[in-house]
Formats: C-alpha cells, sequence, structure tokens
C-alpha cells in the first residue's frame, strides 16, 4: 500500500460518494469541507491487495475513488464466497466506528485509490455532521440489502438468473454514480473466477451461463466492457427490483430523475 497526500483535486474525488448522498439530503459546502479535513492521505492498492483480513484489528475507514474491492469469505478448504462488490463512491471498512476487527477479507480487484481515514477523525465527522452521519448509515443499510439479496439469489435463483441478477445490480448502482456509458454499457473488471466466486457456482458453469446470455442477446461482452442489450429481459428473468438498494427517485446533485424502471411483472419459465 502506497501513501500520498490529496490536493486540490479532493472534491472530484469526492464526487462519486456525494453523488449517491445528494438523492438523500442537500449535499452542503459545510459537509464537502468536513470531508476535506478528514481525507488527508489518498492509498494506493495493487491488484489482489488484501485492505484488510478477518481478525485483524481496524485502523481506518477508506473512501474509495477509484477501482473495484470485494468482501469475501474462505471455507476451511480455501474455497471463495465473494458476498459484494465495492464500487467508487463506496465506504470500506464502515464497521471500524464500531467494532474493532476485521470479518470479512477486503480486497482489491483493480489497482485501486482510497481516502484512508483514521477511525478518530472518521467518529468525529460523524459526530459533528449528523445529517452526514444519517446518509453515511445509509450506506451501509444499502450494502445489508445488497447481502440480503445475494443470500436470495444463492438459495433459490437458478445461476441464470443469479448472472442476469448481478448484471442489473451492478449496472444500477454504476449508473447512480455516473459510470455507465450510455444506456447500459459499463466496465466490469473482474474475472470469470471472480464472477462464479460471487454466483457460487464453477467456473465452467459461469462460462456456459454467459456464453447463454450473449447467444440470447441478452448482453454483449469485450474484455472488461459489459453492454446490457435488453435491459428489460434480464431485469424479468433475473426478477430484478432495485428498492433493496434504497436510491432516491432523484439522485445526482444535478437532480436529474434516476430510473426505477427495475420492477420485474414476469418471470422467465424457462431460466436455467
Amino acid at each position: 500500500m502506497a501513501v500520498d497526500h490529496a490536493g486540490k483535486q479532493l472534491n472530484t474525488m469526492t464526487d462519486y460518494l456525494f453523488r449517491k448522498l445528494a438523492g438523500l439530503i442537500p449535499v452542503t459546502d459545510g459537509m464537502r469541507a468536513a470531508f476535506t479535513i478528514v481525507c488527508t492521505d489518498k492509498v494506493h492498492f495493487a491488484k489482489g491487495d488484501y485492505i484488510v483480513e478477518p481478525g485483524e484489528k481496524f485502523s481506518r475507514v477508506y473512501l474509495l475513488i477509484d477501482g473495484w474491492a470485494s468482501r469475501s469469505k474462505l471455507t476451511g478448504n480455501g474455497a471463495r464466497q465473494i458476498i459484494n462488490f465495492a464500487i467508487p463512491g463506496d465506504i470500506l471498512c464502515f464497521n471500524a466506528a464500531l467494532f474493532d476487527t476485521a470479518e470479512v477479507f477486503v480486497q482489491a480487484h483493480t489497482a485501486l485509490e482510497a481516502f484512508a481515514i483514521p477511525i478518530r477523525p472518521f467518529a468525529d465527522l460523524l459526530n459533528n455532521q449528523p445529517q452526514l452521519a444519517v446518509a453515511l448509515a445509509w450506506t451501509a443499510a444499502q450494502e445489508e440489502g445488497v447481502v440480503s439479496e445475494r443470500l436470495l439469489s444463492l438459495g433459490r435463483r437458478s445461476a441464470r438468473q443469479r448472472a442476469a441478477h448481478l448484471l442489473c445490480e451492478v449496472h444500477r448502482r454504476l449508473q447512480v454514480v455516473d459510470l455507465v456509458k450510455g444506456e447500459a454499457q459499463f466496465q466490469l473488471p473482474l474475472t470469470q473466477e471472480d464472477l462464479a466466486d460471487s454466483l457460487g457456482i464453477s467456473m465452467i458453469h459461469t462460462n456456459r451461463i454467459l456464453r447463454d446470455l450473449v447467444r440470447g442477446g441478452l448482453i454483449a461482452m469485450d474484455r472488461q466492457s459489459v453492454w446490457l442489450l435488453d435491459l428489460d429481459r434480464l431485469r424479468a428473468i433475473s426478477e430484478f427490483n432495485d428498492d433493496y438498494l434504497h436510491f432516491a427517485e432523484e439522485s445526482g446533485e444535478t437532480g436529474k430523475p434516476q430510473d426505477r424502471s427495475g420492477r420485474a411483472e414476469t418471470r422467465d419459465k424457462g431460466a436455467a
């Protein structure tokens, strides 16, 4: 992990976070200034680096500003289950404000940049900015919603539905922070092993499912880019409803209404 000090582009670097929060609260200059005070150290992680590991004592909270990370757990024989993914604007190790040690692996899935905020200044930020604290608590509640939806996928959805649901979820989350090109193109910097470990299936099965979605005209893939060619059908197949993400009807500082049409009225009877 490399560390440097934040410069004049701090507001740009924290913009992803405030794009999300603007749908919940009026983002004020005071809130931005409060974050400026605590976001002094920018850290860099290489792809594959562990940010924290289970049992490790928390020392910092991280605001992700570039790259992807994941939260995962391992079984005794080393099998990995990815719980969820973190994207720019997400808070990593939010539990550090409540607990002493980490319970999951938090790993960089790409080269990653984040602001490292010591626990005491972060706690002071929450105490001094109660409205901001409530909004940040929403981000933790959103993570719980993602985990509960992942549990439903692993327990009750078919592999095809799981894959379609994950793609719809990632698209919706990236859309809110303006990281979707056009209607439905975005970067997906994950290997098939990563996808398999998130979906709870083998790499061979993952490859088969992705090829099926491509052949069906639902998605297109090129290296680390994904196009959702038939978003409505993907939502119907996976029964995707974005209510569990708790995004407001309007999000982003421009106040533009966001698409909340992730309502599946039909079920794909042929889901594998």
